[in-house]
């Protein structure tokens, strides 16, 4: 493209690029968010405080576990699906038995 056409087609091509460089940012934001496991870990340091200070039981405790390590491997997938590194081996949650052994 020579600089004349691309002085004609500017009021077109303008806003089109500056457009595209505005998603471009805001798809960088939205992947942090998704990829970013800090406030996953920091949700399950509180649960454990409020474990550790009586404010909740056991049974409370495995069920809001359960809610936040299922976040935590939802962060991991979108790592993976962002082609991002994973460190450590997969998240798991330790199964209650139910007097079945």
């Amino acid at each position: 493209m020579g600089l004349l056409t691309k002085l004609l087609f500017f009021p077109l091509t303008g806003p089109v690029a500056g457009i595209r460089w505005s998603l471009g940012k805001v798809q960088r934001v939205v992947e942090e968010e998704l990829v970013d496991d800090a406030p996953v870990k920091q949700d399950l340091m509180e649960l454990q405080m409020l474990l550790e200070l009586g404010d909740i039981d056991d049974a409370e405790y495995a069920r809001r576990e359960a809610v936040l390590m299922q976040r935590l491997r939802d962060v991991r997938e979108w790592r993976e699906r962002l082609g991002m590194a994973t460190a450590g081996g997969p998240v798991r949650v330790a199964r209650e038995s139910h007097g079945k052994e």
